[in-house]
């Protein structure tokens, strides 16, 4: 997989960015983030402003997508 396989998602209690597989973004909420913690908003993609270039993306889900 590679970064642009996922959608940006965010755990709205910490406003962590987490990575989210695309196939499972257009389900309903909450989505479950590659790490496995719980996300609260999908949008944008993972490799763009709302995931890696947020303030906060998770470190895990940094290295699982990129592996």
């Amino acid at each position: 997989m590679s970064t642009s396989d996922h959608a940006a998602g965010r755990e709205q209690a910490t406003g962590t960015s987490h990575a989210v597989l695309r196939s499972t973004a257009d389900l309903p909420a909450p989505w479950a983030a590659i790490c496995g913690a719980s996300v609260d908003v999908v949008q944008g993609r993972w490799n763009g402003p709302r995931g890696l270039g947020s303030d906060k993306p998770c470190a895990d889900c940094r290295r699982l997508a990129e592996s």
